[in-house]
């Protein structure tokens, strides 16, 4: 008799397999299992796959930005309302945090709190990364989301600019399916989804190069 974890496993590895994630990524499904943040981008996406409307994903895009180096970008959402950034944070705990604010901070149960940079500033510098890309594409379709784990609590997240959302996992969907406004047809999707494919599944190098930028800029192990 298989033990019920085996079965489990069985069946989440399948799901995983047929997922557009898997479609855009290769990743494999224990790689994405152990490592946390591919983790919570492949559950980002797999909230995405039980959409009804037609749309695109891009999934870690490595584009040029105007320092010179290379902008990240977890989730690109090609929908019939727009064009929508997606930074994934898989965290819990408490998270606390303004727009204006240079970082936010996790609080977890045991009292111990770690700070963070921005998601919605690093959103913007995606943004701007993928707008230089895009330059024939309007800049009004062009919306930042920050999707968090459902296993935190979003505490006195402050927001003042329409175009920006931070919201959990298991909401995205609601809050897609209340945006009204036919924006982007099937074609115009198309056309972006193969301009952006490119900067996707890039050289392991260039990865290398991008996380060391990053160390560099922020001070980071």
């Amino acid at each position: 008799m298989i033990a019920p974890a085996s079965l489990f496993i069985m069946g989440d590895k399948a799901k995983f397999e047929k997922s557009t994630y898997k479609k855009e990524t290769a990743n494999s499904y224990w790689k994405v299992r152990w490592d946390k943040g591919l983790n919570g981008e492949y559950l980002t996406v797999n909230e995405l796959d039980k959409m009804k409307q037609h749309f695109k994903v891009l999934i870690n895009i490595y584009l040029p930005n105007r320092r010179g180096g290379t902008s990240e970008i977890d989730v690109v959402l090609l929908h019939r309302t727009g064009i929508y950034v997606l930074e994934s944070k898989n965290y819990s705990g408490w998270i606390f945090g303004r727009e204006e604010d240079k970082k936010w901070c996790q609080s977890l149960p045991n009292g111990k709190k770690t700070f963070f940079y921005n998601p919605i500033k690093q959103n913007e510098t995606h943004i701007r990364a993928l707008q230089q890309a895009l330059p024939d594409v309007d800049q009004s379709l062009f919306r930042s989301i920050i999707v968090f784990s459902e296993r935190c609590e979003l505490k006195k997240i402050q927001l003042q600019s329409l175009d920006i959302k931070v919201l959990k996992r298991n909401k995205l969907r609601n809050y897609l399916k209340m945006n009204k406004g036919k924006q982007l047809s099937v074609k115009e999707m198309e056309t972006i989804y193969q301009q952006l494919k490119s900067y996707t599944n890039v050289p392991s190098q260039l990865r290398i190069r991008h996380i060391e930028e990053i160390r560099q800029r922020y001070k980071v192990k």
